[in-house]
């Protein structure tokens, strides 16, 4: 299978991001994107550190989800807060030799999650501009 995240953070981003990619490297071959920084949707805390990731794993979606709850949880996400130490939402999938599938509760997408998924979006022929807030 292979995966788009988008994983962001606002407090301590450094870290909390390089524990994350470095757990995904543990479940397949990853290609990540520069990070990028983006004040928070909400106007409320400090600017976060955003960026995407490409995982091709022989993890089911199920356990992908359930592996990314943990990895925030273990990170010391804190959820309802302004303040969050990793956030990784699975945005889409891909089965091979199957249609990409959009998480549809992740649109509109906002553009911290457009621009840094764009930059990884290599084989893909949907616009990612399509599903973008305008």
């Amino acid at each position: 299978m292979r995966y788009w995240l988008a994983l962001g953070s606002n407090d301590q981003p450094q870290p909390a991001l390089d524990f994350a990619c470095a757990s995904l490297e543990r479940l397949g071959a990853v290609h990540v994107s520069s990070r990028y920084e983006f004040p928070p949707r909400s106007g409320i805390g400090v600017d976060y550190i955003n960026m995407a990731v490409q995982l091709d794993s022989a993890m089911g979606i199920d356990r992908l989800r359930q592996h990314i709850f943990e990895l925030e949880t273990t990170a010391g996400r804190i959820r309802r807060s302004n303040t969050v130490r990793l956030d990784i939402d699975l945005i889409a999938w891909q089965e091979e030799g199957q249609a990409v599938v959009f998480d549809p509760n992740r649109f509109p997408l906002p553009q911290d999650v457009v621009l840094p998924m764009q930059e990884i979006w290599q084989e893909c022929t949907i616009s990612l501009q399509q599903f973008a807030r305008t």
